[in-house]
């Protein structure tokens, strides 16, 4: 038995593009209250002792004479049970006082991290995100930078892009020569130990402005605006992610610019990895034309991340040739393609939003494992370099 389909309008006029994104935003409105219903904003999860000791690194049985040794949160009962329940900061508590990762040492500035790929869908996104909130709870303090115009990490982080970003309060001040740095753009989220710099539609005019003063003015170094612009928080944040657009926009070249680090989200596809050798080919050539970049810029690791990993038979085939191409900057670990995934995106949260596992724990863990190695990953790398310099 087939439906009916509606009749298809055959023509649309910009006024009918208005009332369809009208429409459209609308419906995104909509969708989001309900998925925060009965709070309009979110929330952080909350945590059980057992993931406090895996975090810190201790003996569960030790749990509650280590609370009481070091005078740190013992949670409170949930329900009937006897179980206990902490809240993000309680988390922060402990492991800034029983985890094994040591604080940054004073005078050493922070590393700014850049997710890029030419290609969207790669779970870029998603992955920059959880990997944020993965090193907060390693006990650094965070900022994300948004610089992709859509405004995915923004929404992802519990901020409406469309509703709640004034072009203020983005890169374009800075874009414009009105602001040297980017203090004024910081803002705090419900995830505490991770601020914001959120991104707007705004952004898209970026790509105009920095051209523009660039024929203006000849002088004018266009792709190293966002790295004069981050290297005062450098002071203030253990590290800076960076969110990128699907594309080499002006953008994306002062994210590389500006990072000392680089991840590659690329998933074991035909397609995938041919777009990701054209982004390399593309901006090694741009930028060994940009004076001075070619002469001076290192980066303290680049590394390919495999993601939306499935159970094809073409996966291993793939995978060989991202490991020829790329080797010795594959990571080990690998993001599968999963239902805790999309389960946790449809409700516009990451897997480390969720205070338990939302259906099959063996899909939840198999999902955050490879996210927890990573963020140990970087924070090594990052450690690393703070003990060279």
């Amino acid at each position: 038995m087939y439906t009916t389909l509606p009749e298809l309008k055959k023509t649309l006029s910009i006024a009918d593009l208005v009332s369809l994104s009208a429409n459209a935003a609308d419906v995104l409105s909509q969708v989001r209250n309900a998925m925060l219903e009965p709070n309009p904003r979110k929330l952080p999860p909350t945590f059980t002792a057992t993931q406090i000791s895996s975090l810190c690194g201790i003996d569960k049985s030790k749990f509650h004479y280590l609370a009481r040794k070091h005078a740190l949160p013992s949670g409170i009962k949930k329900g009937n049970g006897h179980g206990l329940e902490f809240s993000l900061d309680d988390v922060y508590c402990w492991v800034h006082e029983l985890g094994a990762r040591k604080p940054r040492p004073k005078g050493k500035l922070g590393s700014v991290i850049s997710c890029c790929n030419y290609k969207g869908g790669v779970a870029k996104t998603g992955t920059i995100v959880a990997l944020a909130q993965a090193l907060t709870l390693l006990g650094r303090r965070c900022l994300l930078i948004d610089c992709d115009p859509q405004g995915s990490s923004t929404q992802l982080l519990g901020v409406a892009p469309d509703s709640d970003v004034e072009e203020e309060q983005t890169l374009m001040p800075l874009v414009h020569g009105d602001c040297n740095d980017l203090n004024y753009a910081i803002q705090p989220t419900y995830w505490s130990n991770l601020d914001l710099i959120p991104a707007s539609s705004a952004l898209f005019v970026a790509e105009f402005v920095m051209p523009s003063r660039r024929n203006k003015d000849k002088t004018y170094e266009f792709w190293d605006v966002l790295r004069k612009g981050v290297e005062p928080l450098r002071e203030l944040y253990d590290v800076i992610l960076i969110d990128t657009s699907p594309s080499l926009s002006y953008l994306t070249i002062n994210a590389l610019i500006a990072s000392n680090g680089l991840i590659m989200p690329c998933p074991p596809d035909a397609l995938d990895f041919a777009s990701s050798t054209q982004f390399w080919k593309i901006f090694s050539d741009l930028a060994s034309q940009l004076p001075g970049v070619a002469e001076t810029k290192k980066y303290d690791f680049v590394s390919i991340l495999l993601t939306k990993v499935k159970a094809d038979p073409l996966v291993p085939i793939v995978r060989s040739w991202i490991n020829f191409a790329y080797a010795p900057h594959v990571l080990p670990m690998e993001i599968p393609d999963s239902t805790a995934a999309r389960s946790s995106s449809a409700q516009l949260k990451t897997i480390y939003d969720l205070s338990k596992p939302d259906g099959s724990v063996e899909a939840y863990q198999r999902y955050k494992d490879p996210l927890d190695r990573l963020a140990q990953y970087v924070d090594d790398e990052i450690s690393r370099k703070w003990k060279e310099n």
